[in-house]
């Protein structure tokens, strides 16, 4: 099994609780383990601009196996236009790779 990190940011307008909606919707699905919610900031270029906005950073802790049903997921519900969706496997103890396993049941 491949633990992956898989992060995406929402817009600061989002209100806390509609950004615990948003992930708690994920975890329902059961293909998701874990969700890290923080504040930050983002720099980025967008039509010709260069912008600085907070935003909610969303990591994902979750299978390689279910990586296209959370894109999906994401594209489905995300208010942005391209959301950021970039993953990468991590190492993990082995007991925390069984959590994930009897978490992860969408498969």
């Amino acid at each position: 099994m491949s633990v992956i990190k898989l992060v995406t940011t929402l817009p600061i307008s989002m209100k806390e609780f509609e950004v615990g909606e948003w992930a708690h919707a994920l975890l329902s699905e059961k293909i998701v383990a874990c969700i890290q919610i923080e504040k930050i900031r983002s720099m980025f270029s967008w039509e010709d601009k260069i912008n600085s906005e907070e935003e909610w950073r969303i990591t994902l802790t979750t299978k390689l196996s279910v990586i296209h049903q959370i894109i999906q997921a994401i594209h489905a519900t995300h208010p942005y236009d391209v959301p950021q969706i970039v993953w990468h496997a991590v190492n993990s103890d082995q007991n925390y790779n069984n959590w994930i396993n009897e978490v992860i049941t969408n498969e």
